[in-house]
């Protein structure tokens, strides 16, 4: 059974909606801004991508707020923004036959840290209401928009780190491929941008400290590690039966899907791991290596993250590597943890859409060690029939997708 995408939403740094986030990849602008909801003098990164000038009351009401997480108000957005762009129903009718999936690094995290975890005093009351554990389960993400779209098919929650997103599309495109539904909506959403929360991320050495809007610069020499991001990106995967019965709009087509642990470390990436769900990946697709004509890196601008990454990528495609365009799409809009792979999804399929590859921005001083093409400076006119888009998450968890230019 064929799988297509037949509709995208977005929620994030580089936009709210899909014309906004594209327009912003291909023209290289940064998401990145100045921190503006925590206390800078405890961190040393003081940037972040940010989704500011959200209107959070015009798409819920304030009973739905008060049981609804920022991680959660975003996939639901997303996702009833890419329900709406495939011409999805929404009357009250249930639909048996259609699915969530999605994905998520640490859900509810800013009820926790922003509520729950201020007064350091034991005995003080950590100020909970009756809606803290529905705020704070990661599952409530897919459980909402079920609940909104009133969708009666499968409904999962994956937590795989940074490649939570992925697996979740991943394992959606499976479930429609063996025909056991229609249609999925899936993606990943996080909202990390709390206190403590960046301060666990700056102690364990992976932010930028250069504070500057900027300061995300992967495969680049002088690359000095990322900035946290929130956002969530939806699409909705339908069998291309479903697609052609409802006359649906198609973007692309997902082809193929690798995933697989490293099992080698949790906080350090192996080359062979990522190696290893690219092939799987591309025998999934039933194509061959030299088809490939992007690759959405993960990219973190992290010193070993990027060296890891180029060394599979040529361990994987050889001499073939070295043609291939490569571009990473946290230059622009920082690492969202989980829901980051969504968003480059979107992107990629975008890409494979319009036949332009976005940049890897901030890019300027190459590194020896990192030598493939980059696609720096501009976006770049191509023709892409196969692409690729790369996850790698703590834990060695790997998920690689293969999105085709759709074709009838």
């Amino acid at each position: 059974m064929r799988v297509v995408i037949t509709g995208m939403g977005i929620v994030s740094p580089l936009g709210k909606d899909l014309e906004a986030y594209w327009h912003s990849l291909i023209s290289g602008y940064s998401g990145v801004s100045l921190i503006n909801s925590c206390c800078l003098n405890q961190l040393n990164c003081h940037f972040a991508g940010q989704i500011l000038d959200l209107n959070i009351e015009t798409f819920f009401n304030s009973r739905q707020l008060r049981r609804m997480d920022r991680f959660c108000q975003f996939a639901t957005i997303a996702a009833k923004n890419a329900y709406l762009d495939s011409g999805g129903d929404f009357n009250s009718n249930p639909k048996e036959n259609t699915g969530v999936i999605f994905g998520t690094g640490i859900g509810g995290i800013s009820t926790w840290d922003n509520n729950l975890m201020q007064d350091s005093d034991p005995d003080s009351d950590p100020g909970m209401n009756a809606f803290t554990i529905p705020r704070i389960m990661n599952n409530a993400a897919a459980a909402q928009i079920a609940m909104q779209l009133n969708l009666r098919g499968l409904n999962i929650t994956v937590n795989t780190a940074c490649s939570s997103g992925a697996n979740a599309i991943g394992m959606a495109f499976r479930e429609i491929r063996s025909e056991n539904l229609d249609s999925i909506i899936c993606g990943g959403a996080e909202a990390p941008i709390t206190p403590k929360i960046l301060k666990a991320w700056d102690i364990l050495g992976v932010l930028s400290k250069e504070n500057t809007k900027n300061a995300v610069k992967p495969f680049d020499k002088n690359r000095a590690g990322f900035v946290l991001a929130e956002g969530a990106a939806a699409i909705v995967l339908e069998s291309l039966d479903s697609a052609t019965r409802h006359n649906r709009k198609i973007y692309a087509e997902i082809i193929g899907f690798g995933s697989n642990c490293d099992a080698h470390h949790l906080t350090s990436p192996a080359k062979e791991g990522q190696a290893k769900a690219i092939q799987l990946a591309l025998h999934d697709a039933g194509i061959k290596a030299n088809q490939i004509d992007y690759i959405n890196a993960h990219g973190t601008a992290t010193k070993l993250n990027d060296h890891v990454e180029t060394k599979a990528i040529k361990k994987v495609f050889g001499k073939y590597a070295y043609d291939i365009p490569v571009s990473s799409t946290k230059s622009m809009l920082g690492h969202a943890m989980g829901a980051s792979s969504a968003m480059e999804i979107v992107a990629t399929a975008l890409s494979v859409e319009n036949d332009v590859i976005h940049p890897t921005s901030n890019y300027q001083n190459p590194d020896p060690e990192c030598d493939l093409d980059y696609v720096p400076g501009k976006a770049r006119p191509k023709t892409i029939n196969h692409a690729i888009s790369n996850s790698f998450g703590f834990g060695g968890s790997n998920a690689v997708l293969v999105v085709k230019k759709w074709k009838t």
